[in-house]
């Protein structure tokens, strides 16, 4: 089989090695014979002369590990018998619209789509100002209704968006409490890499919110033991689920 390989292809006859290379070939017998002195010629293993003195020395990177999240004080943290009951409510949810999804598509729900401009998806600013009601109609919320017109793309930048602010103020409004629960339920898995790392860095937000000395009302307190909760339990990230 493998001398069978070996046979040549093209019949070029007897080769003159004194062929003058600078001179065209008169014909495809002569190009075919020209190859074969060039091939000749090379050697079979090709070493790269390399001067030493213009390779660049490798930069030396340090990665600092990303820390889990900060412990709660122990009158902040929250039950393992309310984590899972969060969890447990926060699938029922996504079941539910999941659902609702399915039969929007096979047309078994009738649904109107609402009349809404939504701003250019790069632009930050403006989300955080939708979000936060700050547009002077508002014409849009946080409703399940409203996200069904975001696609995943949409769903992903706008909560990457929320979760830089959330750590930026280190405070959770209550508007973008809504708006990342909501996202969070029409969220579809698996996670690809930088969603997962979204999703951590807004538990450790939370977490640090959390343990910082001023005084939280219940209502903010319950939005962060929930997204930690969410994160940790629902989407996996067990490392940072409080005990």
């Amino acid at each position: 089989m493998m001398d069978c390989l070996k046979q040549p292809v093209f019949i070029v006859g007897d080769i003159d090695e004194n062929i003058n290379l600078s001179l065209p070939p008169s014909s495809g017998e002569e190009y075919i014979k020209r190859v074969v002195i060039e091939a000749q010629q090379c050697a079979d293993v090709m070493v790269a002369d390399i001067d030493p003195s213009c390779r660049k020395q490798p930069t030396k990177s340090y990665i600092e590990p990303l820390a889990g999240c900060v412990q709660a004080p122990p009158s902040l943290k929250p039950t393992l018998e309310w984590q899972q009951y969060q969890v447990s409510d926060f699938s029922d949810v996504r079941l539910y619209v999941s659902q609702m999804k399915d039969e929007i598509q096979t047309s078994k729900r009738k649904w109107k789509p609402p009349d809404i401009d939504l701003p250019e998806l790069n632009d930050k600013n403006a989300w955080i100002n939708l979000c936060l009601g700050n547009d002077s109609e508002e014409k849009i919320k946080p409703t399940l209704n409203t996200s069904f017109c975001f696609n995943q793309s949409t769903v992903e930048q706008v909560l990457e968006y929320l979760v830089n602010f959330v750590e930026a103020e280190k405070r959770i409004d209550h508007k973008i409490g809504q708006w990342i629960y909501t996202l969070l339920v029409i969220l579809e898995q698996p996670l690809h890499p930088d969603m997962c790392s979204c999703l951590r860095s807004l538990a450790r937000a939370c977490s640090i919110i959390r343990a910082d000395s001023r005084e939280l009302d219940v209502q903010e307190l319950g939005a962060l033991n929930l997204f930690i909760c969410l994160v940790a339990r629902y989407f996996r990230q067990l490392d940072l689920a409080d005990p």
